[in-house]
């Protein structure tokens, strides 16, 4: 039977990293001529939220320059930070937020590098497909549904 998992932080911790193992591997693979023309190469982020899945509190990933994309430890140039890991995902997936109202209300801060969230923001369709299909792909691995804003 498909478990349900309510809330995105209550995803199980296996399931957060195969999910952003894949959203990775398909932005490398299918969209690093994109990823370079938006000037994204040497680039690295990292986003903390409260509620991380992993505990860590945050996650950070990096744009090789060759345009591939990895998730690394510690802190990377570009930081952001989240009220919660369902504003994250929300942000990251769902095509009707609107991040603006969650910067004016404070649950949304660009905390360094606003330059280079601009410059992932330009390919946000890219990264909110991949996303979409990792999703996707991890419930059907795992055998659960999980929360969707799409």
């Amino acid at each position: 039977m498909t478990k349900k998992i309510e809330s995105p932080a209550e995803t199980p911790a296996e399931v957060y990293h195969y999910w952003h193992k894949r959203w990775c591997e398909i932005l490398s693979s299918e969209h690093r001529s994109e990823i370079l023309a938006a000037g994204l190469q040497g680039s690295s982020f990292t986003e903390r939220v409260p509620d991380a899945p992993d505990g860590k509190g945050y996650f950070s990933y990096a744009f090789d320059e060759q345009g591939r994309l990895d998730f690394m430890e510690g802190e990377g140039q570009a930081v952001a930070e989240y009220a919660s890991y369902e504003l994250g995902f929300r942000l990251l997936s769902d095509p009707t937020m609107d991040g603006a109202s969650a910067m004016e209300d404070g649950r949304f801060r660009i905390v360094s590098r606003p330059e280079s969230w601009g410059a992932l923001a330009a390919v946000m369709p890219l990264l909110r497909e991949a996303c979409h299909r990792s999703i996707e792909e991890a419930e059907r691995e795992f055998d659960l549904e999980l929360p969707k804003y799409w």
